[in-house]
């Protein structure tokens, strides 16, 4: 009991760094484009707020719930107080499969459980020293546990939604597609009620590859430099599953760009496939607010992620 009070004590003053960073950041980040053309990282960091948690007061916190051995193969989940049944949102972040957290959710969870909604954060292996299939072995893995878990955690393990954010969306894309990786761990890509894509481009590796840019020389590491490790690895080649998966979600931000043009692509072959596929463009964000704003106060935009969890898990 303790050592949850000081977490949130802790909680508490990241929040208010937090606003106070946002009050003099919002007016002037810079734009930022999902397939590729970001800044280097070291300077993105400096300009960016921190994605500390923001919790509801009905949250209850579940942190460092391991789902393998690896030290990575950890979530945290939070769930709203007396939750029976609820939906569940697994969250995969992005980072170019090299770094992030799952710690980096913002106002995710306090928005999710205040809206009657389990959240789960996941961590998964990194590049380096993993390589491609490690990363989407771990979305799978723990997809099975909290299909295993989820009466315990306050849901439902027929009302699971993956979410995704930047390579996170390549992730839970690939997972609910190729369905190799949970299938081994014996599930079914319909074990899934939903994806969301949630601002993302990396969908054709191969293409991205021959393209150029930052993203070319991220996905040789992560995924090799053979051509069809690439394109084995692209949600692209594995659209034709659709039809027996879950419905999916893509958000996009920066009209016309090459993520968003790569999501419009990959939500046809899923509908061409018989699949159910949806997308949006977030007019008002860039890839990083569109993610790091879901939730907060004033947001309009975690309406479209709830109305598609409601729409799914119902």
């Amino acid at each position: 009991m303790l050592t949850q009070k000081v977490h949130r004590w802790v909680l508490g003053v990241h929040m208010l760094v937090t606003t106070v960073f946002v009050l003099q950041w919002s007016a002037g980040f810079p734009r930022a484009d999902a397939a590729g053309t970001q800044q280097p990282a070291e300077k993105r960091t400096k300009e960016r707020p921190p994605q500390t948690p923001v919790l509801a007061k009905s949250t209850v916190l579940r942190a460092d719930v391991t789902y393998g051995r690896d030290e990575k193969q950890r979530m945290d989940i939070y769930s709203p107080r007396d939750a029976r049944q609820a939906p569940v949102v697994i969250f995969v972040h992005g980072g170019e499969w090299t770094r992030g957290d799952k710690s980096a959710v913002s106002y995710k969870p306090k928005f999710l459980n205040e809206n009657g909604v389990v959240f789960v954060s996941i961590n998964y292996r990194l590049t380096p020293p993993a390589k491609h299939p490690a990363h989407v072995q771990d979305v799978a893995a723990a997809v099975r546990w909290v299909h295993d878990h989820a009466r315990e955690i306050g849901g439902d393990p027929k009302r699971i939604v993956l979410m995704g954010h930047s390579a996170g969306c390549h992730l839970v894309t690939l997972t609910a597609l190729d369905w190799r990786y949970l299938s081994a761990v014996n599930l079914k890509p319909d074990d899934l009620a939903g994806v969301v894509a949630w601002s993302g481009g990396a969908y054709d590796l191969a293409a991205m590859v021959h393209a150029g840019g930052g993203y070319a020389d991220y996905i040789k590491k992560a995924f090799g430099d053979s051509e069809e490790s690439w394109r084995d690895a692209s949600p692209v080649a594995h659209a034709k599953n659709a039809a027996e998966g879950p419905a999916f979600l893509f958000i996009s931000v920066e009209r016309g760009n090459a993520s968003h043009k790569a999501a419009e692509r990959l939500a046809q072959l899923i509908r061409e496939a018989k699949g159910d596929a949806e997308t949006q463009l977030l007019e008002d964000r860039d890839h990083f607010t569109a993610n790091h704003l879901l939730g907060a106060a004033e947001d309009t935009t975690g309406k479209i992620l709830l109305h598609f969890v409601r729409k799914v898990a119902h």
